[in-house]
């Protein structure tokens, strides 16, 4: 798959030839919560083909963003991991995530929902900030765990469902 680039002497644009594919900054959302197998990311990304999911993690590893890395037994998998540069991407995460909000408006009947998504636990169930802190997207962070069990094994569940556990 060739590359396309802005070909821009600009830091925006070499930022966007490294991240700015459909698809890439929802796999780092998803990695920056730890390692993940690749069977987890996909489950967690509804809508992404196998071929795209590859394709996305092979360039942001090229990118020096993410590290595939094979786990030791007893677990002998294999995981995606982002490196120290790539984690440095939460910060645009977050601040995407605090944009977005004023285009969320109502859950469409076909959209997935994931707690660490409307809650803004970056670490997924269980992850909390210290009570009473703010997540970076609005929601209290001592409910992540609450928040969590709103949603449901398919991981669908609606987002309001998901937000009333997280209140």
């Amino acid at each position: 798959m060739s590359r396309r680039s802005y070909d821009q002497y600009c830091a925006v644009a070499r930022a966007l030839d490294a991240v700015g594919e459909r698809w890439s900054l929802l796999i780092v959302r998803e990695l920056l919560a730890g390692p993940r197998r690749y069977t987890d990311l996909h489950a967690d990304l509804p809508g992404v083909s196998t071929d795209i999911l590859a394709a996305r993690l092979k360039q942001l590893e090229g990118e020096g963003l993410v590290l595939r890395r094979r786990l030791e037994r007893p677990a002998n998998a294999t995981v995606y991991e982002l490196t120290e540069r790539g984690a440095t991407l939460r910060q645009v995460v977050d601040a995407l995530g605090v944009w977005g909000l004023g285009a969320l408006g109502e859950q469409r009947p076909t959209d997935a929902v994931r707690a660490h998504w409307v809650t803004g636990t970056t670490g997924g169930f269980g992850t909390e900030e210290p009570h009473g802190a703010q997540g970076p997207y609005g929601a209290q962070g001592s409910h992540g765990a609450e928040a969590g069990r709103a949603v449901t094994e398919a991981g669908r569940g609606t987002a309001a469902d998901t937000v009333a556990a997280a209140g």
